[in-house]
């Protein structure tokens, strides 16, 4: 049974300026949520992978036959979905990243990362989803990034946290988040506490926590934005779709 508060709810204090307001006051957080209900949740109707952006994404393509053979697009599936499917020959790929970098990891605010994706073959894909710098190159190295990777050739899903602030990438990481299997949904997560410990999840269950040092294996001085990538592990297309990707940071 659903409860009521026919009164209202808050979450700041009476003295504040929102003190009367009868619901939740948005800036505690800095939000990012893409739900891809509708083409419009892309940025645009239908975006052709030989584009290199569109309204609410930076997209960049991997193309070794120039033919821009690789879609992006919303399509039909319960709760919406957003499909990126690559190119056939091996190591063509897409990756989108917001247009903006909304988030500053420091060790004073918590943040949250979460997707549910599902990749045609896990197999013969190398995938990337999470918060990084802006790069429009994500497979060749990402200098500072949280996110969610699974390589060609394996289907286990890595958490990896690594920050280039020292001059040289250093990253901690959880190795075994979740096992994918073809054409299957999981759904990723993970939260910084603020401090030191980065926890991970896969269903919902807390699978691993990465310990981290500010400066040494979490960024702390880039902001980043949300980013998910793929290429192709054969010379065949393949397919990831995303139900959705959040995000959330203490302001």
């Amino acid at each position: 049974m659903s409860t009521h508060f026919p009164n209202g709810v808050t979450n700041v204090t009476k003295e504040s300026t929102f003190g009367d307001l009868k619901e939740m006051v948005p800036n505690k957080y800095t939000t990012f949520w893409a739900d891809f209900v509708t083409p419009a949740d892309l940025g645009s109707p239908s975006v052709n992978a030989a584009a290199v952006s569109c309204n609410m994404w930076d997209i960049t393509k991997v193309d070794s036959g120039g033919d821009n053979g690789s879609i992006v697009s919303v399509t039909d599936g319960a709760g919406g979905l957003l499909t990126i499917t690559t190119d056939d020959a091996e190591n063509d790929g897409v990756a989108l990243q917001s247009k903006v970098e909304p988030f500053n990891i420091d060790e004073s605010k918590e943040t949250f990362f979460e997707t549910r994706l599902k990749v045609g073959d896990p197999t013969q894909t190398d995938w990337l989803c999470g918060l990084a710098i802006k790069d429009t190159t994500p497979f060749a190295g990402l200098s500072d990034s949280i996110t969610f990777k699974c390589d060609d050739g394996s289907t286990a899903i890595r958490l990896v946290s690594e920050t280039n602030m020292s001059g040289s990438i250093v990253s901690a990481s959880v190795t075994a988040v979740a096992s994918m299997s073809d054409d299957t949904f999981v759904k990723l997560g993970y939260h910084f506490d603020g401090f030191s410990n980065i926890k991970v999840y896969a269903d919902d269950v807390h699978v691993g926590t990465v310990s981290v040092v500010s400066g040494t294996n979490v960024v702390t001085d880039e902001d980043m934005a949300p980013i998910v990538a793929i290429l192709t592990g054969e010379a065949a297309a393949n397919t990831i779709v995303v139900d959705y990707i959040a995000a959330m940071q203490e302001k």
